[in-house]
């Protein structure tokens, strides 16, 4: 194996994050990497399941060579040497976050050559991961100029602990080849630039409530919205578009994504699950008071989203101004700047790059 690009997947956090951005960037841009030190941290140290689903998939579709692709494994060489398009089908059989896995791997299908469908079978409401509704709505808008075609369809939910959920992603790109790194990054200018200072005004409020068929009879889906718009009724905020929907599951459960878009058509957004002994109301409550709270603070994006659109800034340019610091949002702009070198200036909450 060649030169490598060594990172220590223990900086700061120590978590997944470095290895999913990692990932990325190395399939994006073809820079073989070297992590070692992989959530040493951690309770269950090492790569897992979830971690693992993301490796074998960038393994083909980069046609990477790959060692230390093993449970528990606390190093891994990655090396990309194409991106090739396809029809693919990845199968957790855990629920394991779809919205997680498909953050590290979504940006670098919009750089391969061609059309490119993914089926992805696993967790879509599950904990410690935003919801796919989250996912849809408020990242998934961000990536769709940097594609000729984007769409994403929740064909089965798949609530913890069995998961059992189905996403289909198709992705047609502008690309005809392979294109090299500085043709990713002339792209990424045009089509992906970032601007995202302030928040422009209030245009509407969403709230997407979802709960297992089984629940209908309870009205969860009913009283999670509920319990949502009544949260950002008392906020002073307007009603909020209401869309309800029970759906057949492996597992029972809930969830609510509540977001917000402004007059510039920036996004932002937060959500909650349903738990045995939680009140439905309180569900949707929990989702609207967290975004409530990113929008008390003026930022055009929340707290997901920056984690999110962090690698695109730093590959595209532009500005954004964050909620909050957080343990994850450095992860993450760490990783970004042992790709691209120094890249961030940062001011407060704002990040510039480019």
């Amino acid at each position: 194996m060649g030169e490598y690009l060594s990172l220590d997947a223990s900086y700061g956090e120590g978590g997944g994050q470095i290895l999913r951005v990692a990932l990325m960037l190395s399939s994006i841009l073809r820079v073989p990497v070297h992590l070692y030190n992989v959530r040493v941290k951690r309770e269950s140290p090492g790569l897992r399941p979830q971690h693992l689903n993301v490796v074998k998939f960038l393994k083909r579709l980069t046609k990477a060579r790959v060692k230390g692709d093993e449970l528990g494994s606390t190093e891994l060489f990655f090396e990309p040497r194409t991106l090739k398009a396809g029809s693919y089908e990845v199968n957790f059989d855990t629920a394991g976050s779809i919205s997680l896995f498909l953050q590290a791997v979504l940006p670098v299908l919009l750089f391969v050559p061609g059309e490119t469908s993914l089926r992805v079978i696993g967790g879509t409401d599950v904990p410690k991961s935003p919801t796919i509704d989250w996912f849809r709505f408020v990242f998934l808008p961000e990536l769709r100029r940097g594609a000729e075609e984007l769409t994403l369809t929740v064909v089965k939910r798949g609530f913890y602990p069995e998961g059992g959920g189905t996403v289909e992603l198709k992705v047609k790109s502008f690309f005809g080849e392979v294109p090299s790194a500085e043709e990713v990054r002339s792209f990424a200018r045009a089509k992906l630039r970032i601007e995202k200072l302030e928040r422009k005004g209030l245009k509407r409020l969403h709230v997407f409530s979802v709960a297992h068929e089984e629940l209908r009879s309870r009205k969860v889906a009913e009283r999670q919205a509920s319990g949502a718009a009544e949260a950002l009724k008392e906020a002073g905020l307007p009603a909020p578009e209401v869309y309800r929907q029970y759906a057949q599951a492996r597992s029972l459960g809930s969830s609510v994504t509540a977001w917000a878009e402004d007059e510039a058509g920036n996004l932002l957004g937060a959500d909650a699950l349903g738990k045995k002994g939680k009140p439905s109301e309180r569900v949707g409550r929990e989702a609207a008071e967290k975004l409530i709270k990113d929008l008390k603070t003026g930022a055009p994006v929340d707290e997901h989203l920056a984690d999110h659109l962090i690698p695109l800034l730093g590959l595209a340019g532009g500005v954004m101004r964050v909620p909050r610091l957080t343990g994850h949002l450095e992860a993450c702009a760490w990783t970004v700047e042992q790709f691209l070198g120094p890249t961030f200036k940062r001011d407060g909450l704002v990040f510039r790059a480019g």
